[in-house]
């Protein structure tokens, strides 16, 4: 078992690693591709009664890691119905090269465990507004929704493999889907209450009337868990 487990610990590794290697491209129009970084912390705190909350903050980079794009901070709280359903909401705040977007998300998840596996289905509703620094520039409201399916398989107790798949629709397009992000990662229990998330993304993205683009990113992210307990009455 150890050495299976070995063996794909390493087919990870080197998975997510070698496309690091291929960000050396330049993009265009003719070449609509581009490689990414995405990093950042989150703090999860497992409040009673099932609720949840969450901060996180992330910080990325475009151009083929060359250039610094700006930070997205998010505040997210969650209600568990039961042991199959949750509630979920966020607010994000964007402050990036285009401008300044908030977003804000509502949905719900379904997940099923069986045995060491995980198999989780969310829908969520997004509005965004972008501000504009310009003020003759109207500001830009956007709708979206979008679906994902997620399974998770956790080898040990430290260790969570999962993969997932997310088509992202936009209201009022002619186009069904936006984009389409496709994740594979690894999240590694590192010290106590802190996993270590390191993925990969392969996000087909089809905004463009004329042309459609190809992001790939790698990212880590450093997940704090912390839970409060219920006060004795």
């Amino acid at each position: 078992m150890k050495i299976k487990l070995n063996a794909l610990m390493l087919v990870i590794i080197v998975f997510i690693t070698s496309n690091t290697q291929t960000v050396i491209a330049q993009t265009s129009k003719s070449d609509p591709k581009d490689n990414q970084g995405w990093f950042g912390a989150k703090l999860k705190l497992d409040l009673p009664n099932g609720w949840e909350t969450s901060l996180d903050f992330q910080t990325r980079f475009i151009n083929d890691l060359q250039l610094y794009n700006g930070s997205y901070s998010s505040v997210g709280i969650t209600k568990k119905i039961n042991k199959t359903i949750e509630l979920q909401s966020d607010y994000r705040l964007a402050i990036v090269q285009k401008g300044t977007y908030h977003r804000i998300s509502f949905g719900g998840e379904a997940t099923k465990e069986i045995d060491r596996f995980k198999l989780g289905l969310r829908l969520l509703i997004q509005n965004q507004l972008q501000d504009f620094e310009d003020e003759l520039k109207e500001n830009q409201k956007e709708g979206y929704w979008r679906v994902r399916f997620e399974a998770n398989y956790a080898p040990t107790d430290r260790i969570d493999l999962y993969v997932s798949t997310e088509p992202i629709m936009k209201f009022g397009e002619t186009r069904t889907i936006d984009n389409w992000r496709n994740t594979a990662g690894i999240k590694i229990k590192v010290a106590n209450r802190t996993k270590l998330n390191l993925f990969y993304i392969y996000r087909l993205d089809y905004a463009k009337a004329k042309y459609d683009r190809l992001f790939q990113v790698i990212g880590a992210n450093v997940e704090y868990s912390f839970k409060l307990k219920k006060g004795k009455s």
